[in-house]
């Protein structure tokens, strides 16, 4: 933090979604997933190519409607197929990094039982695996055979969300089935809200986390919370692509990850609200 005066904008409350905004865009919303999941069923029926870029269409929406306007920096490798490995604060972090990146979300087992999430992400070929180290060999396997097909992967190496302003440690488990592939790290900033940098509390109404699992938080429900964000106001949120990494122990390599996705997201929250 900066020993200047706070700035009024870091004293802002979370921000709450406009009622005619969030009617209207959920409506939208919901008109769009029959669209989308119609499409996808229909594209795979014809094994037409256009399946995986599609998602690129149907997330780029799903962003609109929440207000958010992706700013990319860099550029995703033309190395194919690769491992893009990213910091995690949302479930939104989905839709702006799907708006990018044409590859397979590797998500944790209890995302395929969310309500309408857990639909979406079937539908876009997600893999599930379980916090289970006994089934880690058989799960390394399943990736590597995704990779073996040509498909990308999207992961989320820190293992659970954060507050959007820091980066948890990389667990190096998942890095094991990436030994032939390029590994691309990549930020997702969460920066503005309404042309102005977006403060800690304001960074909540994006942000889905508990600092403590084991202790709810209140007013934290998950529909409450994105059918709020589907009234928020305009804001800004980049997604910065580092150079590839490739070959080398899988804990050095989660270690080199990990460093360059915090440094690029501390860099673009400039001299905002940050932890630390």
């Amino acid at each position: 933090m900066s020993d200047r005066d706070p700035r009024p904008e870091d004293t802002r409350l979370t921000p709450a979604g406009q009622p005619l905004r969030i009617v209207l865009h959920t409506l939208v919303l919901l008109l769009w997933i029959l669209v989308g999941a119609s499409t996808m069923l229909v594209l795979r029926l014809l094994r037409s190519s256009a399946v995986y870029r599609f998602p690129l269409l149907f997330h780029g929406f799903v962003c609109r409607l929440c207000g958010m306007r992706v700013e990319v920096h860099g550029q995703p490798t033309a190395q194919h197929p690769a491992v893009y490995v990213s910091n995690h604060a949302s479930y939104l972090d989905v839709f702006v990094l799907g708006s990018q990146i044409e590859g397979a979300f590797v998500a944790k087992s209890e995302v395929a039982g969310w309500p309408l999430f857990g639909k979406l992400a079937k539908l876009q070929n997600t893999l599930f695996l379980e916090r289970n180290p006994r089934r880690a060999a058989e799960q390394i396997e399943v990736l590597e055979q995704h990779l073996t097909n040509g498909e990308s992967l999207i992961l989320f190496p820190e293992g659970t969300s954060t507050s959007g302003d820091y980066v948890a440690p990389f667990r190096s488990s998942l890095f094991a089935a990436t030994e032939s592939s390029a590994i691309q790290p990549v930020s997702v900033v969460y920066a503005d809200y309404e042309g102005r940098p977006m403060s800690a509390t304001e960074r909540e109404a994006y942000a889905w986390y508990l600092p403590d699992p084991k202790v709810p938080v209140p007013n934290r429900s998950f529909v409450g919370h994105f059918v709020n964000a589907l009234g928020l106001g305009p804001s800004r949120v980049i997604v910065a692509f580092h150079p590839p990494l490739q070959g080398g122990d899988r804990k050095q390599l989660a270690a080199e990850a990990q460093a360059l996705v915090q440094a690029g997201l501390l860099e673009r929250l400039g001299d905002g609200d940050q932890a630390g």
